[in-house]
């Protein structure tokens, strides 16, 4: 799961997805992990307003800590995850078509997506945070059915 600085998207859907995993039964199955590309401040903590749009659901990302996207995450994990066009040019351009993980764009997963990619709220107001979380639970659902199916499910 990436974004740009892995403090307000990235971390959402980290926590979002191992929770629609769970719901999968698919707990300790399946590795997600959260990202930046730039991640100018590493170990920095999710942005407030990131932890309590999704502690409100219930879903705690408070634990989460910023991390610049890695050579080697192109080889450690299957699907890398990229939420918006810049990110996902950016995962392109790095891995130079190297390693073994597929990247796509998270809104690539939806049957209907109802936007191209993923706001980066930072800038925004709470609304802004609930729109992106709403986006996030919603295509969480659909990874964790597409994972189960296509690799549990044989």
């Amino acid at each position: 799961m990436v974004c740009m600085e892995n403090i307000c998207r990235s971390p959402i859907l980290e926590g979002v997805l191992k929770k629609a995993l769970a719901e999968q039964g698919l707990s300790g199955l399946v590795r997600v992990d959260s990202a930046g590309t730039y991640a100018s401040q590493p170990g920095s903590k999710p942005d407030v307003r990131a932890v309590k749009v999704a502690r409100e659901k219930g879903v705690d990302i408070s634990r989460i800590r910023s991390r610049r996207v890695k050579v080697e995450d192109y080889d450690k994990y299957d699907y890398i995850i990229a939420v918006d066009d810049s990110v996902l040019q950016f995962l392109n351009e790095d891995s130079s078509g190297g390693g073994r993980c597929q990247i796509r764009s998270l809104v690539s997963f939806m049957e209907e997506p109802t936007s191209d990619q993923v706001p980066d709220p930072y800038y925004g107001n709470a609304a802004s945070f609930q729109f992106v979380y709403d986006l996030i639970e919603k295509a969480s659902e659909e990874i964790a059915l597409f994972i189960s199916n296509d690799c549990f499910k044989k």
